[in-house]
């Protein structure tokens, strides 16, 4: 005789997920949505892609994890194709911590920093938020070097 195979339903296992996720959450620190400000902005390449970029542009935030920074993550621009910067390590470690190895997550330009005259360089501060509704059918990140 075969045994009876007993699984979870979805609704059950979606809600111990969502549990989990609120848990981590509240541990971590992070409130939804998350406001930073952008690193790594300074090379010649980033600052002509700020120059492009307005308050409210769609975002993606990618853990992208190198040998010398395991929880390295990019801030990636979806209409300019390209990096605008990366997350400093204490969030990219609380976001991982949270969301898992390897997560994707959509984010919006806040407001736009800096600039000429005041000041040398463009920055920006962005909104993190826990979806990842924007994020394109793509397994290789490669491409996405700052």
């Amino acid at each position: 005789t075969q045994k009876a195979c007993y699984t979870v339903p979805m609704g059950l296992r979606a809600y111990f997920k969502n549990k989990l996720f609120a848990r981590r959450l509240k541990k971590s620190g992070l409130t939804i949505p998350i406001v930073c400000k952008l690193n790594g902005v300074t090379s010649s390449d980033r600052q002509g892609a700020l120059a492009q970029s307005a308050q409210g542009d769609a975002l993606q935030i990618v853990h992208t994890p190198l040998k010398k920074y395991p929880h390295n993550a990019y801030v990636y621009s979806i209409s300019l194709n390209r990096v605008l910067g990366y997350l400093d390590k204490d969030l990219s470690q609380k976001l991982q911590y949270v969301f898992g190895e390897g997560f994707c997550l959509d984010g919006e330009i806040r407001k736009m920093l800096g600039g000429a005259p005041e000041y040398k360089y463009f920055g920006c501060s962005i909104y993190i938020y826990d979806t990842k509704e924007l994020m394109r059918d793509v397994d290789d990140f490669s491409h996405l070097h700052g």
